[in-house]
């Protein structure tokens, strides 16, 4: 084998130096150790999330209900009633935050106000709410504010997730977890009590990520900085740890463009709650647990009445029904076929309209 002359200047150094490596090696076997964990850890990033906070956090307001100082221009800031979170959504000042956090907002001689994180001010006003998916649109008067980048497809289980929020009043703070469950949602069928877990429209995003008081309203990302849900609940306790909620960028989009179309979200109202517990011989269908004495089921159907389909759409569980009347519009009459004893019937019903609305 001949080796070209020309390449001899470079050769030799290469081959002494593997000799010398060699014997090194041999001597001080170490050596070799830390010489290879130098050239890996070199090649390794350093996982890291703060270009997705980097990306989102610009988008995520603080929250707070105050009592009016006594010229009414700013808040009183020795009076918060509510410290919370919202995320700007749309240009010229669109934020959304929760429906629970803006109630108290209503009350003479209070305002809405949301700060940036770099400490700007405004005045809110509510354009609209949806208690059913805990849902409050607000407006300030300015177009400088970024609205957050928003996810194209639906999050998968697993997936990391960071929660940005204000808890406790801290300022912004962010946390991480993963996307734990989906598709999680209240089974009671829209009564006009307060919104709690069983009693929403939602198909909620379950996280680890924790999620304590004034996180609500606040932006869970995933880690390219994308919205994929405004944080809504937890239930966190001494013996509850790590099951936060949100509500899905998808519905969220849903739920604001119609309040900005309309003022509010129109929804048709049936006035039942489900059983929540169904016979053990029961695979279908949903069993009639509460009527709402002023809702359009009352004196139509009765307690322990199983809906087996509405206008001839079998009705598997009660996620199905939450879905079809959520979906029709008040006014609209439609036919359920029950079972009452056991004995079928065929009974109509008119909607009237969801009272989505602050009371």
């Amino acid at each position: 084998m001949k080796i070209n002359k020309k390449l001899l200047p470079f050769l030799i150094p290469v081959i002494t130096g593997l000799i010398i490596g060699s014997v090194v090696l041999i001597i001080h076997p170490s050596t070799g150790k830390k010489l290879g964990d130098i050239i890996y850890s070199s090649g390794v990033s350093v996982e890291s999330y703060s270009y997705a906070v980097g990306r989102a956090a610009p988008s995520v307001m603080n929250i707070y209900v105050a009592h009016l100082n006594d010229d009414y221009t700013k808040p009183d800031t020795d009076n918060i009633i509510t410290s919370a979170s919202g995320v700007v959504y749309y240009k010229n000042g669109i934020i959304v935050t929760n429906y629970h956090v803006v109630t108290a907002g209503n009350e003479p001689d209070n305002g809405i106000w949301a700060q940036t994180r770099d400490g700007k001010i405004f005045k809110a006003f509510v354009v609209g709410t949806d208690r059913r998916t805990d849902l409050a649109v607000l407006k300030v008067e300015t177009s400088d504010l970024p609205p957050i980048n928003k996810v194209k497809k639906d999050p998968k289980v697993g997936d990391i997730v960071l929660a940005i929020g204000n808890p406790n009043n801290l300022g912004q703070t962010v946390t991480h977890g993963i996307v734990s469950a989906l598709s999680r949602s209240g089974s009671g069928l829209l009564t006009k009590d307060q919104m709690n877990i069983r009693q929403g429209v939602q198909e909620l995003i379950q996280t680890d990520a924790p999620i304590n008081q004034g996180n609500s309203g606040g932006a869970l990302i995933n880690s390219q900085g994308l919205l994929i849900g405004i944080n809504t609940a937890s239930f966190n306790s001494e013996s509850t740890y790590g099951i936060g909620f949100a509500v899905p960028t998808s519905m969220v989009t849903k739920v604001v463009d119609e309040i900005l179309a309309h003022g509010k979200v129109e929804r048709g109202y049936l006035g039942i709650s489900d059983a929540e517990v169904s016979s053990l011989s029961q695979t279908s269908g949903v069993t009639v647990g509460f009527i709402d004495p002023e809702g359009p089921a009352f004196g139509v159907l009765k307690i322990g009445d199983v809906i087996k389909k509405v206008d001839d759409v079998e009705i598997a569980d009660v996620r199905q029904l939450i879905d079809l009347i959520s979906q029709s519009k008040p006014g609209r009459t439609l036919t359920f076929e029950i079972l009452r004893n056991n004995e079928p019937r065929t009974e109509t019903i008119t909607l009237t309209e969801d009272n989505t609305s602050i009371e």
